[in-house]
């Protein structure tokens, strides 16, 4: 099962408390359903948990029957209203005139109240939502073949303080969030909180993958720097000691120059601390630059 399809069954699971709300869902349904006009509504859809919401849904919002109910050989429902007197009252409840009505407008009379307008965007999400899993780059869309509409329904989210982009892909406009923090509050404000909750710790997992992975990258490239500025140091101070011995360096860097030479892998900080007395790793760092430059010197003087 897809991930848009475990979401939409987690908000089928939402209990419908009041009249208002199921009118509000209803509506959210219709205007991206399949067919919504004076002569046919048509809503389709291949999640099962959908089909058996709707009719419970309607009645109680609209007191109508849903009584046709079709499967396709891929699996897809269509829920059909046709009779005349049920299209009426559905239309009356939601403010549109039988002989003049624009149904692929957004009447926000009908979504007033603020669990309403969350119950309206459940049922568009449910009619014609889809979102990414968690394992993939978050995506949450809502499509219609109705630019005005899905000009409105913008409107209302951003009333909503939602704030989805919109496009156009070729005959279907769109309102879409692309970045997770938009997709889980849209997510939570329609009830999906379990799916919100998966997007939110796929994200924090993935920060702190990158996070891991940066401290790496670096501890790994100041091991290399580390290992260069070392190879560096015994190679002088070979070379030097080779050319003239030890007489080239004074005697106050000698027990520096054994120590290194003996453990070519330790680090700034271990050496120093062997040094007696100890000395600090910044001024173990400024003594082997010292040592550096006098092995530099010295070989230069013997070419």
């Amino acid at each position: 099962m897809s991930f848009s399809s475990e979401t939409k069954e987690e908000l089928c699971r939402i209990p419908v408390s009041r009249d208002c709300c199921a009118a509000a869902e209803a509506y959210g349904l219709l205007l991206y359903a399949h067919t919504f006009s004076h002569t046919e509504i048509a809503l389709v859809t291949s999640s099962e948990p959908l089909a058996k919401r709707i009719p419970p849904l309607f009645a109680r919002a609209f007191g109508v029957a849903i009584t046709s109910q079709e499967k396709s050989a891929g699996g897809r429902i269509t829920l059909k209203i046709t009779e005349e007197m049920q299209l009426r009252r559905i239309f009356s409840a939601l403010g549109y005139d039988w002989k003049y009505h624009m149904s692929y407008h957004l009447n926000r009379n009908v979504i007033e109240e603020d669990c309403c307008r969350a119950a309206f965007l459940r049922g568009v999400f449910l009619a014609a939502g889809a979102v990414a899993g968690p394992d993939k780059k978050t995506h949450l869309e809502m499509t219609t073949a109705h630019h005005a509409l899905c000009r409105e329904v913008m409107s209302l989210m951003l009333d909503m303080d939602l704030m989805p982009k919109f496009a156009t892909r070729k005959t279907v406009s769109m309102l879409y969030w692309k970045d997770s923090a938009g997709a889980e509050d849209f997510l939570t404000l329609i009830g999906a909180q379990h799916a919100a909750m998966q997007l939110m710790q796929a994200k924090v997992e993935k920060q702190l993958r990158n996070k891991v992975n940066r401290r790496v990258n670096c501890e790994a490239a100041n091991v290399i720097k580390a290992s260069n500025a070392a190879a560096e140091q015994i190679a002088a101070i070979r070379l030097a000691l080779e050319q003239g011995g030890w007489e080239v360096f004074p005697d106050s860097l000698h027990e520096t120059i054994r120590l290194r030479l003996a453990d070519p892998t330790a680090s700034l900080a271990e050496l120093a601390a062997r040094l007696n007395p100890p000395i600090s790793k910044p001024g173990l760092s400024h003594r082997l630059r010292r040592i550096v430059t006098i092995a530099k010197a010295a070989q230069e003087g013997h070419e």
